[in-house]
């Protein structure tokens, strides 16, 4: 709405906006949309006119940011990220996207603090709320994680990706029933979400409802075919139903499909040396075993080479293999290896009192 001067009086004098400041926010306007269009060098340009202009410009400053960000030269990002905030220490925006940086840098203090802040100062900015809840899942605050995945779904409360993550969240902490409800929620809202279904069908299995859980990752893979995470879920519930046959052709798939240096390679492999070593077939567990470039600290692994070795009569090398897992962190494989040397023991001392 306008108002009139009084009658007599002088009209308001309009601020006048620093020349300099005007072609700044030109410059960086061209760089936006050449941002926009992929053209990140032309952009690029236009961002540093910007700033040349006016080094006061934040919004060009953190554009310029976050271009770098994204053509991967990341301590430059997080530079021009903190020239920004020295100039308008109050932007959500900023503080989200130097906390994204910061976690692709490993530096995980920081980046927690700063997409804290980012929400403290806006709480719908939800880009902040869904990379702090990735960062507190990936450090295991499970709980603050939940909170904070809430916090991004009362924004956008029909947004299936978001109940799929709150649902893994859940059934990470154990409440297995709460975690399936969330999840059939995700695919009520999007009932072609491949993800959704094989979440669903993991929180199943560690529920034992084996029956729903095959239903839930088989329809997973007709909606991602190439999901080898939910194949090789499905093949450990094919194993807890005893269906082995249809296991390690799930399993032999997965070897088939996947490159030998991933991780689920590796898993699916250990897995059939398992059943293998299970069948008698110890010599064949051990050649798949030796086929596989395996972790050190891949404990299963180690103690499945052990038993296939035992299995062959190779008692030495199992014993030696058994050592060594049993004097590492290796969770119920090192706790296993120390009972199987401890029964050797009792074993060997029984011999010794007889032949005596």
């Amino acid at each position: 709405m306008q108002t009139e001067s009084l009658p007599g009086t002088p009209a308001p004098l309009l601020p006048i906006e620093d020349p300099a400041a005007t072609r700044a926010r030109e410059h960086n306007n061209r760089g936006a949309l050449l941002h926009l269009e992929g053209k990140f060098d032309e952009a690029r340009v236009e961002y540093e006119a910007a700033l040349e202009t006016d080094p006061r410009d934040a919004t060009a400053a953190n554009n310029l940011g976050y271009l770098l960000a994204q053509q991967g030269q990341l301590d430059e990002a997080l530079s021009r990220y903190r020239q920004a905030l020295e100039i308008d220490p109050l932007n959500s925006m900023t503080f989200a996207n130097l906390g994204i940086t910061q976690a692709a840098t490993s530096q995980t203090s920081a980046a927690l603090a700063s997409l804290e802040r980012a929400v403290q100062l806006d709480e719908r900015n939800v880009l902040a709320w869904d990379h702090l809840t990735k960062l507190l899942m990936s450090v295991g605050r499970l709980a603050e994680a939940e909170a904070s995945c809430r916090a991004a779904l009362q924004i956008a409360p029909t947004d299936s990706g978001r109940c799929v993550t709150l649902g893994t969240i859940i059934g990470a902490q154990e409440r297995f029933e709460e975690a399936a409800a969330t999840l059939r929620q995700a695919i009520r809202l999007d009932p072609k979400s491949a993800k959704a279904w094989t979440q669903l069908g993991v929180v199943l299995f560690l529920r034992q409802d084996l029956g729903s859980a095959t239903e839930a990752l088989e329809q997973g893979l007709q909606l991602a075919p190439d999901d080898h995470d939910a194949r090789h879920h499905l093949a450990l519930v094919y194993l807890a139903r005893g269906q082995v046959t249809a296991a390690e052709h799930v399993l032999e798939r997965i070897v088939i499909a996947s490159k030998p240096a991933d991780s689920i390679h590796v898993a699916a492999q250990v897995d059939l040396a398992v059943i293998e070593c299970s069948r008698g077939d110890a010599g064949r567990a051990l050649a798949r075993l030796d086929r596989i470039q395996t972790d050190p600290e891949n404990f299963r692994a180690t103690f499945y080479r052990a038993m296939a070795l035992e299995q062959m009569d190779r008692a030495t090398e199992a014993g030696e293999l058994l050592r060594k897992l049993a004097g590492t962190n290796g969770g119920k494989y090192s706790a296993q290896a120390r009972a199987l040397l401890a029964a050797r023991d009792q074993v060997q001392d029984f011999s010794s009192s007889e032949e005596a």
